[in-house]
């Protein structure tokens, strides 16, 4: 059976198509476009593999930061992850870029997340002892909010994660408040729980497998403080995890060892 129809017979997808890769990726990755259902919503997202593919590989779930259309998520990374030698997929989450439903920025959209967990421990050509995830920006709440969920999960990584709601609805300027009235309901007065149930740092004690937390000191978006939250949290409910914090580098992490040392953390977590 060739890939293509592997993952057109896959208990979840409901349409596939190949697509061009980046440029740079040249003809040693294949990209496909998903449609797939996650409960009772049709969701958009991508598959990235090596040409060649000499045994199962493992799967990565790259979560997508931003909101709706905003910072959408593109193939590129799930290309990188892939010439790496992972099976890479990743969500544009409910009601985005022609999928169906209303994203709620961690609220019924995380289950488009472990719906596509299923479909990738589902394919023939994945390692089915487990997942590794990452999450970058809203992305990494996502990633947090997973691992409290799925102990399919073998190792996460967090970059420039987002971990407490209340502070990033308090950061200056109006964008953030804005997503949180938008998507979540209201202030933190007004949703606490929601702020709550979205806020791994008031749940620390949930997390399952072991965290990587990647930050940078000029974050322009994220909360430095955030990451030392977080780290001290999962350090007091004695969890697995490690800082690695990145001298001078803004949100998107560019130009540090982010994916090398993303990848290292989940080679050290073999399946």
């Amino acid at each position: 059976m060739d890939i293509l129809t592997a993952i057109q017979q896959t208990p979840g997808i409901l349409q596939v198509n190949e697509e061009e890769c980046p440029p740079e990726y040249g003809e040693h990755i294949r990209l496909f476009s998903l449609c797939y259902q996650s409960g009772d919503c049709r969701v958009m997202g991508y598959l990235a593999l090596p040409e060649t593919m000499e045994e199962a590989l493992p799967a990565i779930l790259f979560n997508r930061g931003g909101n709706r259309e905003f910072g959408a998520l593109h193939p590129r990374m799930l290309c990188r992850l892939a010439a790496a030698g992972f099976a890479a997929f990743g969500s544009q989450y409910r009601g985005n870029c022609g999928g169906t439903g209303q994203e709620e920025f961690g609220g019924a959209d995380v289950d488009d997340v472990i719906a596509l967990t299923d479909i990738a421990l589902a394919l023939p050509f994945t390692r089915h002892e487990g997942i590794y995830m990452l999450g970058h920006s809203r992305g990494g709440m996502m990633t947090y909010l997973c691992c409290a969920r799925d102990k399919r999960i073998r190792a996460a990584a967090i970059g420039a994660g987002l971990a407490d709601c209340f502070t990033m609805y308090r950061t200056p300027g109006d964008s953030m408040k804005q997503v949180f009235h938008e998507l979540v309901g209201g202030s933190p007065e007004e949703k606490s729980e929601a702020f709550q149930a979205r806020s791994a740092v008031c749940w620390p004690e949930k997390i399952i497998p072991p965290i990587l937390i990647c930050q940078g000191t000029d974050d322009w978006r994220g909360v430095l403080q955030q990451a030392y939250d977080m780290d001290a949290a999962l350090s007091k409910a004695n969890k697995v995890h490690k800082l690695i914090v990145y001298p001078g580098a803004d949100h998107s992490l560019k130009g540090t060892s982010y994916i090398d040392d993303v990848i290292t953390w989940f080679q050290s977590y073999p399946l």
